[in-house]
C-alpha cells in the first residue's frame, strides 16, 4: 500500500498543487497515511477523507434544500420501535419482546445498504411470508422517516451531485480509494460516479500489499494468559528497537480481548492507543448516569443505590431535604446494612426510622457513658441524613416515572444529573451531549418512559467512544476489522481462533439466509452469510498484510472457563504450514512442539514464570520460585506463602495450611473465659470453623437481602421471644397451675403476641415477600396453637409447672474438664417440691441435623453438647435435659439426654478431648458427608466460611487422615462414641 503514497509524492514534485483525494476507510487510517506521506516531504492540496465525509460535502446541501434533516440514531430507533409494535402475521407473537425493535432496525439497515430505497424495490415473489412482513414494516419505516436522510441517502445525493456537476471531477483531482472500498450499493454508486467524473486514468483502486513479514506463533492456555503473552511480545519488540507508533495489535471479534489486552498492557506499563477508545457507557460519568436512571427500575435496591453513591462522580454535597449533605458513601453503606434495607422507598423510610428509634433508645439507656452516647447520637444523625438524601433523590426521580414527551423528559433528567454530578468530571459533557441527542425524537412526536429512555441512553453511550490517547502515543490496539489502510513494522494478531478471526457470519435473527441469497442475486451488495464471511475474511487478510517486518500470531487453547477447546484460525494454520509442511491441520498446530516456531506455555502459571518479566507480580513469583529451588529464604515474598499453601494442601501431611497450629500449642488457643457449648460443637464438627469463629473471632458482614421466605434464624427468634413473652405474662398471673390445661383465650393471647412479633420483624424487612410471609404466619400460628396442646399434655405427664425462662447458667457453676460453661436455657419446668426439673431447649426446625443423636451416641460424635451443660441451671434437682422440637416440621418431638453415670463421664471426657485438641492446635477443615439434596457437604451447609476452604477439601481431609498430628481432633469423636482411643 506504500507504493501509491510514493506515486503521490512523485506527482507532487511535478505539480505541487494538483488536487488529490484519498478515500480512506477510517479517520485513523487517514491520519496514519497522511503522516506516512509527510515522511517523503511536505505536501499541499492532498485530502484524506472517508467516503461519508466526502458525501456530506457533496450532497448535504441538496438534501438541506429539500428540507430533509439528518436521521439521528435516536429517531431511527424510536420509529423502528413504533413500527415493530405494528408487526403482524408471523411476527405478531414477538413484537412485544425486548430487543425485537433493535433486530428489526438492523434488518432495515441491511435492506437499505443492499440498495432498497423503498419496500416497492423488493421483488414481490419473496418465497417467505416472514420476509414479506419484514419488507412491509420496512416500507412503513421509510415512509415515516421520509423527512430525514440517513448515510445511504447522503451517499445517493452525493452520487447524483457528482453526475450532475462535471466540475466536481476537477475539484477532486486524482482519486485513490483505499480498501475496503464498496460495502453498500450507495457507496458503489458514489464511487462509480466519481470514477466517471474524474476519468478512469485519474481513478485508482489501491491494492493491498503482499508483505513478507517474519512469522512467529504463540499458543496460550487461555485468553487472559494470551493477552499477557502479547504484552510480553510487545516488550520484546520495544527492546528490539521498534517505536510505539510502529507496533499494532489486532484482536479477533471476541470483545473480551479489548479489556484483557488493556489490563495486560497497563500491568506492564506499556502506553496504549486503543481504538476506537472507551465507550462512554464504561466511563465514570456514563456508568454513573446509567446507574442514576436505573435506580427507580431497580426499586431503589440498597446495593444499586449505595453503588451509585459510591461509584458515580458526584458533587461533594448532595441535596437532602431543604439542605445539603456531605457525601459519605462508606458510612451510608454501613447504616443501610444496619437498617436492614433491601429495596423500595417504603423500606428505606421504615428501616431508617426503626434504626433511629433503636439508636435513640440505646442512647437513653446509657446515662453514665457520655462518650458512647455521643457516638450513638452521631450514628443517629448520619442515619437521618442518609434518609433525607434518599428521600430527596427519589422525589427528584419520581417525575421521570411518568410517560412524557421527549423534550420534557430530557429537560427533567438533565436537571437531576446536573444537581448530583460533579461538573468537572472529564466525560460528563460528552454524556450530556448524548442525553440531549435523545431529545431529537421530538421531531417525530417521540416520548419516553423511564425504561425506554434507559434503553435508548445505553444504546447511545455504547456506540460513542472516548479517545484516551492519540494515534502514535502508544501501541495501537484495535479489532482486526479496523486494520484497513493501516501499516506497522510489527503486528500481533491476538485471539486468532476459529470463528473469531475471521468472525463467523452470525446466526440469522428473523429471516433464513436462503431468502437473503435469493435477493442478493439481483442486489449484490445485500448481505447474506456468504457475503459476510467473504468480507470478514478480507478484513482478516488486511490485518495480516498490515505487518511490514514481523507478524506474531497468538491464540488460546481453551476458553476462559476451561470448558471448551479453541482451535487456531485456518489463516493462522496456513501461515504455520507454509513454514513447516509437517503441520497439516489446526489440531497438528495445537500439538506441535517446535520451540523455535511455536511458543506454548503449558499453564497460566507456567506462562508467568517464563520469558520476559511483565510486571511486579511476575517478578515476585519468579523470585519466590527461585528461592524454592536454591534453598534461599523467600518467606517475605507476597506469593511465596500462596505457593506453599498449594503444595501443602495437596500433600499427605497435616500442615499449618490445613489447620495444624501445633507450633502455637498451649493455653493461648483455649478460651480465657466462659465458653458456650455451641462453639465446642463447632469444633466437634469442624476444627477450622471453630478456629475462624472462636479463636480469630471472624464474623461475615450481615448483608440484608430480599428473601422470598423468612430466614430460619429470624423465625426461631420470633418463636422464642413469643413464648418467652407468653410464659412470663402467664407466670405474672400465677398460671398455669399444676395440670391446668391451656384455654382458647390463652391460645388467642399467644397468637396476638406472635402477630406483634411478626409485625415488628416485618417492619425491619426480615419476613420475606408478603405472599410467602402470609403463608408463614399461618403456619407459625398453627404450630404455636398445636404446641399449646402438646404443652398441656407434657405438663400433665410430668406434673410440673413452667418456672424459669431464658435462664443464664450460673457463673459459679462447677468447671467441666477445666472449662467454665456459659449459655441460656429457654425454659425450666419444676415440680411443686422442687426436687425434679425438666430443662428445655426449644428447636423450631426439623430433626434432620439431630439424626446422629442416638442412645448409644448421645453426644453425636461431640457435635451435640448443649443438654448436659444445662444441668448446671438446676443444681439441686433431679433434672431431665431435653430438646423440644416445637413445630410441625419437627413433629413436636422431645429428645432427652439420659443423665446416667456413663453418659456424664463420656460428656466430661469429650470436653477434655476437645480441650486437648484446642491446646495442641489441631484445627482441621472437615466437610462431613456429601448431601445430595442440598448439593453441599453437611458441615458446610450453614457455615459462614465455606468460601475460604479448598474446593477439594473432602479429598484433602481424607489424604491427611493418617497423619498422627490429626489424632487430637479424631479423638473427640472416638471419645464421644465411647470407643477406645487407638
Amino acid at each position: 500500500m506504500s507504493d501509491f503514497l510514493k506515486e503521490i509524492a512523485n506527482r507532487r514534485k511535478r505539480d505541487p498543487l494538483a488536487p488529490v483525494t484519498v478515500v480512506v476507510p477510517s479517520h485513523v487510517a487517514g491520519l496514519q497515511l497522511r503522516r506516512r506521506l509527510a515522511e517523503d516531504g511536505p505536501f499541499a492540496n492532498v485530502r484524506f477523507e472517508t467516503l461519508p465525509r466526502i458525501a456530506e460535502l457533496l450532497g448535504a446541501g441538496d438534501l438541506a434544500r429539500a428540507n430533509r434533516k439528518p436521521l439521528a440514531r435516536p429517531i431511527g430507533d424510536f420509529v423502528a420501535a413504533q413500527v415493530a409494535r405494528e408487526a403482524q402475521k408471523e411476527l405478531a407473537g414477538v413484537r412485544d419482546l425486548p430487543g425485537f425493535a433493535r433486530v428489526l432496525r438492523f434488518t432495515f439497515l441491511r435492506l437499505r445498504r443492499g440498495g432498497f430505497r423503498r419496500a416497492e424495490d423488493v421483488p414481490i415473489q419473496l418465497g417467505s411470508g416472514l420476509l414479506y412482513e419484514v419488507v412491509r414494516l420496512y416500507g412503513l419505516f421509510r415512509t415515516r422517516t421520509s423527512d430525514f436522510y440517513d448515510t445511504e441517502d447522503l451517499l445517493d445525493a452525493a452520487a447524483t451531485a457528482v453526475r450532475d456537476r462535471r466540475a466536481v471531477g476537477s475539484d477532486l483531482g486524482d482519486v485513490y480509494v483505499v480498501p475496503p472500498g464498496a460495502l453498500s450499493a450507495s457507496v458503489d454508486a458514489l464511487l462509480s460516479a466519481i470514477k466517471r467524473a474524474v476519468g478512469a486514468s485519474h481513478y485508482h483502486l489501491v491494492s493491498d500489499d503482499e508483505q513478507e513479514a517474519e512469522r512467529s506463533f504463540v499458543l496460550a492456555p487461555d485468553p487472559a494468559s494470551e493477552a499477557r503473552e502479547v504484552a510480553r511480545e510487545v516488550l520484546a519488540a520495544l527492546e528490539a528497537g521498534y517505536g510505539l507508533h510502529e507496533i499494532g495489535v489486532f484482536h479477533g471479534a471476541d470483545p473480551a480481548y479489548r479489556t484483557l489486552l488493556n489490563r495486560a498492557f497497563e500491568a506492564a506499563e506499556i502506553p496504549v492507543s486503543a481504538m476506537p477508545g472507551t465507550p462512554l457507557s464504561e466511563t465514570p460519568a456514563g456508568r454513573g448516569v446509567l446507574m442514576l436512571a436505573e435506580l427507580p427500575l431497580h426499586n431503589y435496591s440498597r446495593t444499586k443505590t449505595i453503588d451509585f453513591l459510591s461509584l458515580a462522580p458526584l458533587r461533594d454535597f448532595l441535596p437532602a431535604g431543604g439542605t445539603q449533605a456531605s457525601l459519605q458513601p462508606a458510612r451510608w453503606r454501613r447504616i443501610a446494612r444496619e437498617a436492614g434495607i433491601t429495596q423500595g422507598i417504603a423500606r428505606w423510610d421504615s428501616g431508617i426510622e426503626t434504626l433511629i428509634r433503636d439508636l435513640d433508645a440505646e442512647r437513653d439507656r446509657r446515662d453514665d457513658e457520655d462518650e458512647r452516647r455521643v457516638r450513638i447520637q452521631e450514628n443517629a444523625d448520619q442515619a437521618r441524613e442518609l434518609g433525607d438524601v434518599i428521600a430527596t433523590l427519589a422525589s427528584k426521580l419520581q417525575p421521570l416515572q411518568q410517560h412524557q414527551p421527549a423534550a420534557q423528559f430530557i429537560e427533567a433528567f438533565r436537571a437531576v444529573v446536573e444537581a448530583y454530578f460533579d461538573p468537572t468530571s472529564p466525560t460528563l459533557p460528552a454524556v450530556l451531549g448524548q442525553i440531549d441527542q435523545l431529545g431529537t425524537i421530538d421531531a417525530v412526536g417521540g416520548s419516553f418512559s423511564l425504561e425506554s429512555f434507559v434503553g435508548a441512553l445505553r444504546a447511545n453511550l455504547e456506540v460513542v467512544y472516548q479517545r484516551d490517547s492519540s494515534l502514535g502515543q502508544g501501541v495501537f490496539v484495535a479489532d482486526y476489522r479496523m486494520a484497513a489502510g493501516l501499516s506497522f513494522r510489527y503486528v500481533a494478531l491476538c485471539g486468532a481462533y476459529e470463528g473469531v478471526f475471521p468472525a463467523g457470519p452470525r446466526a440469522e435473527e428473523l429471516v433464513e439466509d436462503r431468502f437473503w441469497q435469493d435477493l442478493r442475486a439481483s442486489h449484490p451488495f445485500l448481505e447474506d452469510a456468504a457475503l459476510r464471511s467473504e468480507r470478514s475474511l478480507a478484513q482478516a487478510r488486511r490485518a495480516m498484510t498490515a505487518a511490514s517486518e514481523r507478524l506474531t500470531w497468538t491464540a488460546p487453547l481453551q476458553a476462559s472457563s476451561a470448558g471448551r477447546e479453541h482451535y487456531p484460525s485456518h489463516l493462522m494454520f496456513k501461515d504455520a504450514h507454509a513454514i513447516d509442511a509437517s503441520i497439516e491441520s489446526a489440531s497438528a498446530l495445537r500439538r506441535t512442539s517446535r520451540p523455535n516456531l511455536v511458543h506454548r506455555p503449558p499453564s497460566p502459571l507456567a506462562a508467568m514464570l517464563t520469558g520476559r518479566v511483565l510486571d511486579l507480580t511476575e517478578l515476585r513469583m519468579r523470585d519466590s520460585m527461585a528461592g524454592r529451588r536454591d534453598g534461599r529464604s523467600f518467606a517475605g515474598h507476597a506469593v511465596a506463602r500462596s505457593l506453599d499453601l498449594l503444595n501443602a494442601r495437596r500433600g499427605a501431611e497435616f500442615s499449618a495450611f490445613d489447620g495444624n497450629l501445633s507450633e502455637l500449642a498451649g493455653d493461648s488457643l483455649i478460651p480465657s473465659g466462659a465458653v458456650s457449648p455451641t462453639s465446642l460443637e463447632h469444633y466437634g464438627a469442624c476444627g477450622y470453623r471453630y478456629f475462624l469463629r472462636s479463636v480469630l473471632r471472624l464474623r461475615p458482614p450481615e448483608e440484608p437481602e430480599d428473601r422470598e421466605t423468612i430466614d430460619p434464624l429470624e423465625k426461631g427468634n420470633i418463636v422464642h421471644n413469643t413464648l418467652d413473652d407468653f410464659y412470663k405474662a402467664m407466670q405474672a398471673r400465677g398460671r398455669p397451675a399444676v395440670n391446668e390445661p391451656w384455654t382458647e383465650d390463652d391460645r388467642i393471647e399467644l397468637l396476638e403476641m406472635l402477630e406483634a412479633r411478626l409485625d415488628e420483624s416485618e417492619a425491619r424487612g426480615r419476613t420475606g415477600l408478603r405472599v410467602f410471609s402470609e403463608h408463614e404466619r399461618r403456619r407459625l400460628r398453627a404450630d404455636l396453637a398445636a404446641f399449646l396442646e402438646h404443652d398441656t399434655e407434657f405438663r400433665i405427664e410430668t406434673g410440673a409447672r413452667p418456672t424459669h425462662f431464658e435462664v443464664a447458667l450460673p457463673e459459679d457453676a462447677p468447671l467441666v474438664a477445666g472449662l467454665r460453661m456459659r449459655g441460656y436455657v429457654d425454659r425450666i419446668d419444676m415440680t411443686e417440691d422442687g426436687k425434679k426439673a425438666w430443662v428445655i431447649d426449644y428447636k423450631t426446625g426439623s430433626t434432620r441435623s439431630y439424626e446422629g443423636v442416638k442412645p448409644e451416641n448421645p453426644l453425636a460424635d461431640g457435635t451435640k453438647l448443649q443438654l448436659p451443660v444445662y444441668l448446671a441451671a438446676v443444681p439441686g434437682a433431679e433434672a431431665v435435659p431435653m430438646y423440644w422440637f416445637i413445630s410441625s416440621a419437627g413433629g413436636f418431638q422431645r429428645m432427652e439426654f439420659l443423665t446416667t453415670d456413663e453418659n456424664m463421664q463420656r460428656y466430661e471426657e469429650t470436653l477434655s478431648s476437645i480441650l486437648d485438641g484446642l491446646k495442641r492446635g489441631t484445627f482441621p477443615a472437615v466437610p462431613g458427608e456429601w448431601n445430595d439434596f442440598y448439593g453441599v457437604w453437611d458441615n458446610c451447609n450453614y457455615c459462614d466460611f465455606k468460601r475460604l476452604c479448598s474446593r477439594r477439601r473432602d479429598e484433602e481431609f481424607e489424604d491427611k487422615r493418617g497423619d498422627p498430628s490429626l489424632q487430637p481432633w479424631l479423638t473427640v469423636g472416638v471419645t464421644a462414641r465411647g470407643e477406645v482411643t487407638p
